[in-house]
């Protein structure tokens, strides 16, 4: 008897402990709930102000081991209160919220929310299609370091209305932020979506869509890390396109080295078909090295101040050019700093005839405009472009069957209709007879204008003639090639090598000293001019004056 009212004791004593513990992290949560609302919009206004989304806490009602809560969205689109997306929240207290406690998470925490999609106007559509039930549900998580674990999940839906069909097979949206949204690590993953008309006719599907993203917030103000968003399957069944791709990927790599910004985006894109043509696929990774993250930083905050004053003001446009010519005059010239790396590789596109391909590498110098403009408007263009630029390596191959090929593939999707194998054929052959052309002038003397030549004698023709050519590409059997190296002061273009000044001239891009033209100098208007020394003009004989 002694032993059970002992157990009920401890059991009443810690029901009270976790009632004293729930009533006062209550008190908290409304607290916590308004800062991360308040970071929530201020993250939304710094990183996507164009889409003018603001959160609010509405119908806030505590009590002791729950509060209740609306969560309401509005987009820069919301005419009326009804234009707004509603969520119902139910909180669970801590330190020990009982929806956790249910699932054997028995760590403590300041709050368990549950979360679910409100039925109001703008949802109704949605609420019709999902036969009355919430399209997203899910849960968040507040621990004591304010750090949020989101899990929300939208529901399978199976749609038809009037000629409309629509098959969705739910997604998982899952979300861990830290403090203050200094890091955050989000996913969004669903497998199949399809719409269309109801008898099939016309159909979009897509598959295997993925967006994963893992950043933090960097001292400098702007969000570092990966980011990856990937599509596995995508098809447009319309009667007159019929267009079709795989494997679409976007991938973003950014990380600071000191006081420098490392970063790379590359897209990718596979099997891309139309018109049963199956036009190929391709990759293009852009990157950067030692841009200065300090000015990056700056500009980031420049760039979303101005759009967000263009938004406000109906006019994003104007935001824009002058955030432009500010970056022109100041902002570029400060990301310069550290002598930064550009790199474009790869990119290439292949199909099935052959594959083409771009390699560009690019060492900046740190940037005087003023310094440069005054050099480039000299007639000293070398300098000014060896101000600008440190090393310059540029590989272009342009495969001949593959262009061809694309070419063909474009004519026919100007023409709107598939074709069979024989008409195909006839339309490479007029494409190869064309492309014909465009090699000859791809190959044509780089430094010789036809222009030029309409006026020069049949000797000088001749005389042109015997001269080395330098083509703008280089012909082998089935790639048409260029190659540019430049660094210090030496130019390598394809096989020929130059001073850069030499380069220039001859491009007409710079006058060489036999270029310049002497003119003669002219009086100011109204000046008199003076005699030359040794040809002074005679006087005209005076009349004598008569004598008194």
């Amino acid at each position: 008897m002694k032993k059970s009212l002992v157990a009920v004791g401890v059991i009443v004593a810690l029901g009270a402990v976790w009632t004293g513990a729930s009533w006062y992290t209550g008190s908290k949560v409304k607290d916590e709930l308004d800062r991360v609302i308040l970071k929530t919009n201020d993250f939304f206004a710094v990183n996507v102000p164009e889409a003018g989304l603001n959160f609010k806490v509405e119908n806030y009602e505590k009590g002791v081991f729950s509060s209740k809560a609306d969560i309401v969205i509005t987009s820069a689109d919301s005419v009326t209160p009804d234009d707004s997306i509603i969520f119902k929240t139910n909180i669970d207290h801590g330190p020990f919220p009982l929806s956790q406690v249910a699932k054997f998470n028995l760590l403590p925490k300041l709050a368990a929310t549950q979360i679910e999609l409100a039925n109001n106007a703008t949802t109704k559509e949605l609420f019709e299609a999902t036969k009355g039930k919430p399209f997203v549900n899910g849960s968040a998580v507040i621990g004591y370091s304010k750090s949020i674990d989101t899990n929300l999940e939208l529901i399978p839906v199976e749609y038809s209305k009037d000629d409309i069909s629509l098959s969705f097979s739910g997604s998982k949206f899952d979300v861990s932020t830290t403090a203050d949204l200094e890091s955050v690590d989000a996913s969004i993953i669903t497998d199949n979506f399809v719409m269309g008309k109801a008898d099939k006719s016309e159909t979009m599907t897509v598959k295997g869509l993925k967006l994963v993203s893992n950043v933090k917030k960097s001292q400098y103000g702007f969000y570092t890390g990966t980011q990856e968003f990937v599509i596995a399957d995508t098809d447009f069944n319309i009667p007159e396109t019929k267009f079709s791709f795989k494997d679409f990927k976007i991938a973003s790599d950014t990380s600071i080295n000191g006081e420098d910004v490392k970063g790379n985006i590359s897209y990718s894109i596979g099997d891309i078909k139309a018109l049963e043509q199956n036009l190929g696929s391709g990759q293009v990774t852009v990157a950067i090295e030692k841009l200065d993250a300090k000015a990056l930083g700056k500009f980031v905050e420049q760039y979303n101040k101005a759009l967000a004053e263009g938004l406000a003001t109906g006019d994003p446009s104007e935001a824009t050019e002058r955030l432009a010519m500010e970056m022109m005059s100041t902002t570029l010239p400060e990301l310069m700093k550290s002598k930064p790396v550009f790199t474009v590789s790869p990119l290439y596109w292949k199909n099935e005839a052959g594959q083409s391909s771009v390699d560009l590498n690019v060492t900046f110098n740190k940037w005087n405009q003023d310094e440069i403009t005054a050099l480039a408007m000299s007639n000293k263009v070398d300098e000014a472009f060896k101000q600008l630029i440190s090393t310059f390596d540029f590989n272009l191959k342009l495969n001949k069957p593959m262009v061809i090929e694309s070419m063909t593939q474009a004519m026919i999707l100007d023409q709107g209709v598939p074709v069979d194998a024989e008409t195909k054929k006839e339309m490479k052959g007029m494409v190869t007879s064309e492309f014909a052309g465009v090699q000859q002038m791809l190959t044509s003397d780089m430094f010789s204008s036809p222009f030029e030549e309409m006026f020069m004698t049949d000797e000088e023709r001749a005389e042109k003639a015997k001269q080395k050519k330098s083509p703008w590409m280089i012909d082998s059997e089935n790639d048409l090639t260029m190659t540019i190296k430049f660094a210090g002061n030496d130019l390598t273009f394809n096989n020929d090598k130059y001073t850069l000044a030499e380069f220039l001239t001859k491009m007409k891009i710079m006058s060489g000293p036999e270029d310049e033209l002497e003119y003669d100098a002219q009086p100011a208007p109204g000046a008199e001019i003076a005699p030359e020394i040794g040809n002074e003009p005679e006087l005209a004989p005076q009349a004598e004056t008569p004598a008194n």
